[in-house]
Parts: C-alpha cells; sequence; structure tokens
C-alpha cells in the first residue's frame, strides 16, 4: 500500500497533491466507512481479509486511480466553485435575486461606517456598487479593484503579465498563499458533496440518526471550510495588492516601455495599456502615452536602475485549475465578468457521482450479500461442504467449509454462517461433540474456529490427597465456540475411535483445558 501512495505522488504534482488529492482521498475513505458501518465491521474486515493480496493490492491501485482522477476534475471544477462562493451567481436560478439581497447587507454596512463592526471592511472596494453578496467574494474584488482604484491598471487584465516578472520570492509566497485558499475551498466543496451523497446513502443504508449524522457532518465541514477559505482569502489580497504596489514598473521595464514621469501621466498610460492588451488598439490622440522608447540615439542608454533584476523571462502564465494568478473578473464595471459554464459542471460532477454511487453500491451488495449461494439440499449442523451442496455464484468457495447451523433446503446460505476452509481430509473419520465444563476455563486465547488444538481433561483430586493423571486428546479439530466472551463451550471433531475414551473420562473432571498445538 505504501508503495502505491508513493507512486501515486509521484505523478502528482505538490501543490495539487495537497490542496485536492489528499482531501479526496479523506471524502472517498469517510464514503467507505460509511459503506462499512452498514455492513458491519467485522463483515468488512472479514470480507477484505478474504480477498488475497493480490486483489487487495489491485483495488488499492483502483481506489487511488479514482482519487487522482477525481482530483484531476476537482482541480477544474474549483475555478467555478470559487466563483459561486464569491457570489457569482447570475447564472443559477433565481441567484441575480438571491445576490442582491445578501448584497445589501454589505451595503447598508458600507452607508453606516461607525456600525459597520466589520474588521475585514478595510479589504472591500471601496466602490460600494462594486460590493459583492459574500465576504469571500469582497476580499478578492477589493484585492482586483486595488489597482485600477490607485494606478488606473485593470488588475485582472494585467496580472498574468506581471505575475511573469515577479521574483522567485514572491512566486514562492503567492504560490502558498494561493495554495491554502485553494484546499479550504476544496474541502468545503466535498463537504456539501458529502452531505448530499452521504446522506442519501446514509437513508438507505443506516439507521436514521447516522443518516442525520453523515449529512450534518457534511455541512458542518463545508462551513468550516468556507471560513477557512475566507481566511485564507486576507493574505492572498494582500500579496495581489503588493504585487501592483512594488512590482508595476517592472513590467514596464521587461516590456521595454519608458518608466512615467508623474502620476497623472501613469495612469493614462496604463489606461492605454489595458486598452491594446484587451481590444488592440489605442486612442490616437494618446499614442504617446504607451512610453515606448525614445528613437533618438542619446536616449537609447538604458538606465542604470532599469534593467529587471530577478526577473523570471518565459511565456506569461496562464490561470489552470490549480492557481489564483489570475482572479476573477470583476462583474460590475471594469472588465465583464466571465461566464460561469454550469455543462460542464453538471456533466462532470454527475459522471463522479454516479462513479461513486455504483462503485459504492456494488461494495455495500458484495458486503451484505457477498455470496448469493443457496442450499440445494438440507444440510446439517458442522457438515462439510462440497460444490454439490450448494449453487449461486462462485460456489465452489464454499467448498471445504462447514456449517454451523442447520439450512432447510432451498434457504440461503450465508457465508457469516459457515465456518473456516477445513484441510482435505480433516473432517475424515472425526465426530462431533460438544464440550461443556462444569466451572473453570475452557479455552486460550489461541484457539479459534478450524483450528487443530490439544484437550485436556483435568480430573478432580482423587481420594487420600493423591491427584490422578489428566488426560490428554490431541489433534483435536475445533469448529465452533460457544457462549462468546463466557467461553461456556465448544464444538470439537475428534477421530472416532476415541469417542468412548472421551465420553469415559468426561464426566469426572472438573476442568476441560482446550490450547492450540504449537
Amino acid at each position: 500500500m505504501g508503495g502505491l501512495v508513493e507512486a501515486a505522488s509521484g505523478v502528482v504534482d505538490r501543490r495539487l497533491l495537497t490542496t485536492t488529492f489528499l482531501p479526496v482521498l479523506v471524502f472517498l475513505s469517510a464514503l467507505a466507512a460509511e459503506g462499512a458501518a452498514a455492513a458491519g465491521w467485522t463483515t468488512t474486515v472479514r470480507w477484505w481479509s478474504g480477498l488475497g493480496a493480490e486483489v487487495q493490492v489491485t483495488l488499492a491501485g483502483l481506489v487511488l486511480a479514482a482519487a487522482l482522477l477525481a482530483s484531476r476534475l476537482i482541480a477544474v471544477l474549483r475555478v467555478g466553485l470559487t466563483r459561486i462562493y464569491e457570489g457569482y451567481w447570475e447564472a443559477l436560478p433565481y441567484g441575480g435575486r438571491l445576490a442582491e439581497r445578501c448584497r445589501t447587507r454589505f451595503t447598508a454596512a458600507a452607508a453606516d461606517e461607525p456600525m459597520r463592526g466589520d474588521h475585514r471592511s478595510h479589504l472591500y472596494p471601496a466602490d460600494e456598487s462594486r460590493l459583492m453578496p459574500t465576504t469571500l467574494g469582497n476580499i478578492l474584488r477589493g484585492a482586483e479593484d486595488h489597482s485600477r482604484d490607485r494606478y488606473a491598471i485593470d488588475g485582472v487584465t494585467a496580472w498574468p503579465r506581471l505575475y511573469a516578472t515577479l521574483p522567485e520570492t514572491f512566486h514562492q509566497a503567492f504560490a502558498s498563499a494561493a495554495g491554502d485558499l485553494d484546499l479550504m475551498i476544496t474541502v468545503s466543496g466535498l463537504g456539501l458533496v458529502f452531505s448530499l451523497l452521504g446522506g442519501a446513502l446514509g437513508t438507505a443504508l443506516l439507521p436514521w440518526y447516522g443518516a442525520l449524522l453523515c449529512c450534518w457532518s457534511g455541512l458542518l465541514v463545508a462551513w468550516a471550510g468556507y471560513r477557512g477559505a475566507v481566511r485564507a482569502a486576507e493574505p492572498y489580497g494582500e500579496l495581489f495588492r503588493a504585487a501592483f504596489d512594488v512590482y508595476r514598473w517592472t513590467l514596464l521595464d521587461t516590456m521595454g516601455l519608458r518608466r512615467p514621469t508623474e502620476y497623472r501621466a501613469e495612469a493614462e498610460q496604463w489606461r492605454q495599456l489595458d486598452k491594446l492588451w484587451t481590444v488592440g488598439a489605442v486612442d490616437s490622440e494618446h499614442v504617446a502615452s504607451l512610453g515606448f522608447p525614445d528613437p533618438r540615439p542619446e536616449a537609447r542608454a538604458t538606465p542604470p536602475d532599469a534593467s529587471p533584476r530577478g526577473v523570471l523571462h518565459g511565456p506569461p502564465p496562464v490561470r489552470s485549475a490549480d492557481s489564483h494568478m489570475d482572479p476573477p473578473a470583476p462583474a460590475q464595471g471594469g472588465s465583464p465578468a466571465r461566464p460561469l459554464r454550469l455543462t460542464p459542471w453538471l456533466v462532470g460532477a454527475a459522471a463522479v457521482l454516479g462513479i461513486l454511487v455504483a462503485g459504492g453500491g456494488l461494495a455495500i451488495r458484495s458486503l451484505t450479500s457477498p455470496a448469493g449461494w443457496t442450499a440445494v439440499h438440507a444440510l446439517r449442523s458442522y457438515q462439510v461442504l462440497t460444490a454439490a451442496d450448494v449453487s449461486g455464484p462462485s460456489a465452489g468457495e464454499a467448498a471445504g467449509r462447514y456449517t454451523l447451523r442447520a439450512v432447510a433446503e432451498g434457504a440461503p446460505v450465508d457465508p457469516d454462517a459457515l465456518g473456516p476452509r477445513l484441510p482435505p481430509g480433516a473432517a475424515v473419520g472425526r465426530v462431533v461433540v460438544t464440550v461443556r465444563p462444569p466451572n473453570g476455563r475452557l479455552f486460550a486465547d489461541g484457539v479459534a474456529q478450524g483450528t487443530t488444538a490439544t484437550l485436556r481433561l483435568v480430573p478432580s483430586p482423587a481420594v487420600r490427597g493423591r491427584p490422578a493423571a489428566a488426560r490428554v486428546f490431541t489433534d483435536v479439530t475445533v469448529l465452533d465456540l460457544l457462549g462468546g466472551e463466557a467461553r461456556t463451550g465448544l464444538v470439537i471433531a475428534l477421530p472416532a475411535a476415541r469417542l468412548d475414551e472421551l465420553l469415559g473420562h468426561i464426566g469426572g473432571s472438573d476442568v476441560y483445558l482446550v490450547t492450540a498445538m504449537e
């Protein structure tokens, strides 16, 4: 199993491993635990132990492959989930009305500054018309608007270009902050899915309180994940602001453009660059504001401080599912909001949920009814079965096992009501005897069904204090343990030739001791 995990981690980059792959494994483990609770932990452990090492490794590999596939899918869907958490609800049914009602809470607080009582209010957009319906949306929208309000730079458009010029130290800090935000969004989303899927499975398989526990625990995880995302968005937004405050002129240097000499000229230069990037043309009367290099020879020399130090050269990063390098575009003003496409969401989510439900249903079905065997004829207690005694799928697997209780003809044969498989010939020439001692401890901890043990009959003290010798019966097959923890008796099989000897000594013995043969 450890080798499979190492192999899986080798094909998953570190950020995807921590922000998506591990949460998905926890999510799948929670679903598996729910199925095991429905089938019974003892039944689950027995089923797993009986699969064999090769089947166990194969199933573990399939689970890890499914987790990796789900991680890639969730990484793609996380972009849309983040936008929903921000408050871009216009594409949802009645989403516009709900967004407007939620937005009024922040608008009313902004109108009455002393009563706002929100320690994050300085991170929100300064323009009330730009407020979002959620706290997370306002923090990220405030970070987007910072560069526009200060320097007339559209943060959404300029960010992919600016990111390519940032030093490696800033890359690492920003990647860490973005990873924390991705992790919390993933945890919250998986909590919602578990509340729905786990609650549905719990309703079908568990008592009512189990289903309620699954539903509410999923909602609690979703709520905690969202609160964690809000906290993670604060350093993320601050770093986004700092990138424009500190490194915006590094972008100009990398593009070979002149730096502005006054604040008003800088704002006009960024406005024209934004038009060039988004529209492909600038205002003809403001072409000079772009800051192209002076063609005169004496002006071509690079200023001493103009060369970008610590700059990463290469193609600009494209926003991926694992990164928040390019924050969502604002919904009002500035760049138009990118439409939220629900079709990939619905298709991908339905596919993953369908695979999980189908796989979980098959696993639970195999646990609760793993064999589907039927008795061909009446079976007596402690009868060693042959392939002709039962019918059904894989009936040959029952050969060599024995019944613990009598089974009527045509009745289902529950594998849990069968003893383990005995070695070939272990039941030939043997009789079954139930042993119940009058007092004392009956058998040791190492004795189990289907094992070979030694039976010692310890007699009462003989007359005049001379103890009689204990009678020992070796090569005894233990078929069943009676009384559970109380250990009140057991069923054994011993050679028929020693039955009379056993019955002749069993009445005068006070204690019967059964120990596993060494």
